[in-house]
């Protein structure tokens, strides 16, 4: 075993994470994360691969990949950027011709389409026409109508009238009482971003009676719950599709650590809590929330 696979190896027993668990957070098959904790790197698809299992690994059990390659940098294979370029120029010249190819299959649908539109265009024309003559023929048995029904009592109308005024004093009376209740809604409770350091983000909850925190994952994602002592409330791997509410309201900080960001939904008391640093570009994060109770 290989000092940079000991050193790997002993951080993921530190966490509690199984190899079955450390597959599932950063996605990378068994075989391969064995291979790296005994420096068996001939197994790999290639050196890229190499040093971006490594990156990962380091991530998903919370060291910092930039250390270990500077560290461990005799280890680690340094070339690592010529597959995604080959991969990439392959890609290309496969998908070139196919946008070609469909608009010739759909050339035949098109022109259907297109005579079958001219047709309608042709009907309608020639009903307009018909609807014309018919117009004027009932053009002056509309006008007696028209004479006839113009009269209104002018009782009616103030009557009319006050009813139109108490709809209006009703929807002021609404507008107003919608106002106010926004307005009290504003002096409820903040959530803002007070400090971004790589992979970890500070909140500050303000003007909040209390602190639950609902989490979702539509993927497999480590997730655990703390508070600023270290006293642990969940702590386990979350499955698509499930969820989990923490009530740590007592706490005046509350750190949740994400294994995989991209899977991951979490919520204050119901706010949304966004990822200041973009989860495809860091999976691992982790959120720290101070609660200034009643503030």
């Amino acid at each position: 075993m290989s000092e940079l696979g000991n050193h790997l190896r002993q951080a993921r027993l530190e966490k509690n994470i199984s190899l079955d668990d450390l597959q599932e957070i950063t996605k990378i098959q068994k075989r391969y994360l064995i291979g790296i904790e005994e420096g068996n790197y001939s197994i790999m698809p290639g050196n890229f691969y190499v040093r971006a299992f490594i990156k990962q690994y380091a991530e998903a059990v919370d060291l910092d990949p930039d250390v270990l390659f500077e560290q461990y940098k005799n280890e680690i294979p340094s070339t690592y950027d010529e597959i995604p370029e080959k991969l990439s120029r392959v890609q290309t010249h496969k998908e070139l011709p196919k946008p070609a190819s469909k608009f010739l299959e759909l050339l035949p649908k098109l022109a259907v389409i297109a005579v079958i539109i001219l047709v309608a265009i042709i009907v309608w024309v020639l009903s307009q026409r018909g609807s014309t003559d018919e117009g004027v023929q009932t053009e002056d048995d509309t006008k007696s109508v028209k004479i006839e029904t113009s009269g209104v009592e002018p009782e009616k109308k103030e009557q009319n009238n006050i009813v139109d005024e108490k709809d209006r004093s009703v929807e002021e009376t609404e507008q107003e009482a919608k106002k106010e209740e926004n307005a009290e809604n504003e002096t409820k409770q903040t959530l803002t971003v007070k400090e971004v350091r790589g992979k970890e983000t500070v909140y500050e909850l303000s003007n909040a009676d209390k602190l639950v925190i609902d989490i979702s994952t539509n993927g497999n994602s480590w997730i655990e719950v703390k508070n600023g002592k270290g006293k642990s409330f969940f702590a386990g791997m979350m499955r698509q599709n499930e969820q989990k509410t923490v009530d740590v309201t007592a706490e005046e900080e509350a750190k949740i650590v994400v294994g995989d960001a991209r899977f991951t939904t979490i919520q204050v008391n119901g706010e949304a809590v966004s990822y200041e640093t973009d989860p495809n570009k860091m999976v691992r994060q982790d959120i720290i929330i101070l609660n200034n109770k009643n503030e």
